[in-house]
């Protein structure tokens, strides 16, 4: 196994066979060995190490970005409640197009006339129409010193791993920003807001399915969702159901879904609201995100910084946008 790919495993949790019996500490014994064979060095040596930095750190990047390529294709992040609801991923390295089409609508109108002539009103099909999404620079630098990377008190894996988890953090909130940001320019005709009312509610409900033509879905975290279920009388079977499982899976008739909260980087702050439940119809995603699939690592400085340190930024190109057709209702509880 290479070392790109044991690292990527490692940092998923994915832990290869062969290592499946190995401790912690092993598996990043095990990593740093591999290192060394990509450095050509033996073991421990600070000045041997250093020299092997300085010939092999091309083959060092390589490692970094195939961790970060994988982590950008089929991390995660990819695959919460949220992002399997609301957001489309395409990769441009994988042969996607940073393409998008939106149906138009397609309402064709019966008239009703005297039948003596043929002078119709004439309709045509909305075409609809193709958009792209705009595409920006995302970075991270770390630094770590030489010595410590050889001797093995600092992990390179590790710190690779750390550097794909950040990626991925910075890919949910940036999605989910989106998300919020869009839903914040909802019409008034699709938002319910204050106390609760039920009737209300299912109106809405029943507004965003009239728009779709498709039956709707509750969708929320699950304290956003026990707030609008909490409320209602229950049988004892609800009552189960809820203690097992935090909410209800259908409420009023109406299918209930958690997006999995979060925090946003570097902050205790949510990333998603606890007091907005959104009404989606369809299996249309609104959130479209490109990545170009082509992650940059270089070192900052000739060789090795001024205090020894080994320097290094992680970049690459993703955009978020909403694309959608259709209209979604929020719900927002005191």
């Amino acid at each position: 196994m290479n070392l790109g790919k044991l690292i990527y495993d490692s940092a998923m949790n994915n832990v290869p066979m062969e290592y499946a019996n190995c401790s912690v500490k092993e598996r990043e014994d095990a990593i740093r060995e591999k290192l060394f064979e990509v450095l050509g060095v033996e073991g421990y040596e600070v000045k041997s190490f250093r020299k092997a930095m300085r010939r092999n750190k091309v083959a060092v990047f390589e490692i970094i970005e195939e961790v970060i390529d994988n982590v950008l294709a089929n991390g995660d992040y990819q695959k919460n409640a949220f992002y399997n609801q609301f957001v489309e991923v395409r990769n441009i390295a994988l042969g996607d197009a940073n393409e998008f089409y939106i149906e138009g609508e397609n309402a064709l109108e019966v008239a009703e006339f005297s039948g003596s002539h043929w002078d119709l009103k004439r309709q045509r099909l909305d075409i609809g129409e193709s958009l792209r999404v705009g595409m920006r620079d995302y970075g991270i630098k770390v630094y770590e010193y030489a010595e410590r990377i050889a001797s093995g008190r600092a992990d390179f894996g590790k710190i690779v791993a750390e550097i794909a988890k950040a990626v991925e953090r910075k890919m949910g909130e940036l999605a989910e920003a989106t998300f919020a940001k869009a839903m914040s320019k909802v019409p008034a005709e699709f938002k319910v807001t204050g106390s609760f009312d039920a009737e209300e509610i299912i109106a809405l409900c029943q507004h965003v399915e009239g728009a779709n033509g498709v039956a709707p879905i509750l969708v929320g975290t699950k304290l956003a969702i026990r707030k609008l279920q909490g409320v209602e009388d229950m049988s004892e079977g609800m009552k189960d159901a809820k203690n097992a499982h935090g909410m209800l899976p259908v409420w009023q008739g109406i299918p209930c879904l958690e997006i999995a909260q979060g925090h946003k980087m570097g902050t205790f702050e949510f990333t998603m609201p606890n007091d907005k439940v959104y009404v989606i119809a369809g299996d249309q995603k609104p959130v479209k995100m490109v990545l170009e699939g082509a992650t940059e690592v270089k070192e900052v400085g000739e060789d090795l910084t001024a205090d020894g340190s080994v320097e290094q930024v992680v970049r690459f190109k993703a955009g978020c946008a909403i694309v959608y057709g259709g209209v979604i209702g929020e719900v927002t509880l005191a």
